[in-house]
């Protein structure tokens, strides 16, 4: 993974220990919720976007990695 310097303090999803400003991290995208994609759907004649899921950005510190 590529490693990206942190701008401000922030926590790690992994160990929840902090990041703090100037130090490595890596990012990862996860799935929250369903993982079927989004879908559009015909309600009462009106095209419908259904979300099934949210897609979040996610913090690594260099330890986790």
């Amino acid at each position: 993974m590529k490693m990206t310097k942190s701008r401000k303090l922030c926590k790690c999803y992994s160990c929840k220990n902090e990041i703090a400003k100037g130090d490595l991290y890596a990012k990862k995208s996860i799935r929250l919720g369903s993982s079927k994609p989004d879908s559009v759907e015909n309600i009462k004649g009106v095209a419908s976007i259904v979300s099934h899921g949210i897609t979040v950005s996610t913090k690594y510190c260099a330890a986790c990695v």
